[in-house]
């Protein structure tokens, strides 16, 4: 509503100018103007839906927690156990928790040495989904 106001009273001081200049140039600037205001407007919009996407994926990734039976760290343990390594070892660790096929996983990532370990977790017992490891 601001905005329209706002563009009303930009339009009349635009006409008021008629006066001052030629109809060109009064119109080139009205339009310039329009832009101007359609430009922010849009900026701010993009703003809402970005702020609003992240508090959605925000609650989302704070229910899978509390559905969790096990936490990231305890994943990390099961598949640095299952490697046969220990945390000193390991570097570049990732732990993200996705839904698989409706199942709540933990992905877990990590390299020792020139190997790369990927593993999936069974968020609620903490048994070894899969294991893969690949040389980088």
């Amino acid at each position: 509503m601001k905005k329209i106001i706002s563009l009303t009273f930009v339009l009349i001081f635009l006409l008021s100018l008629t006066a001052c200049g030629t109809v060109g140039d009064v119109v080139s600037d009205a339009q310039s103007m329009g832009n101007s205001v359609i430009d922010g407007t849009q900026s701010i919009v993009d703003g809402a839906i970005d702020k609003t996407e992240s508090m959605v994926d925000g609650a989302e990734e704070k229910a899978m927690n509390m559905m969790a039976g096990i936490t990231a760290s305890d994943a990390k343990k099961a598949a640095l156990k299952h490697a046969g390594l220990d945390e000193n070892q390991v570097s570049d660790v990732d732990i993200d928790l996705d839904r698989d096929n409706g199942k709540l996983i933990y992905e877990v990532d990590f390299n020792s040495g020139n190997i790369e370990y990927d593993y999936d977790i069974d968020a609620e017992t903490g048994d070894v989904i899969s294991a893969d490891k690949s040389k980088d």
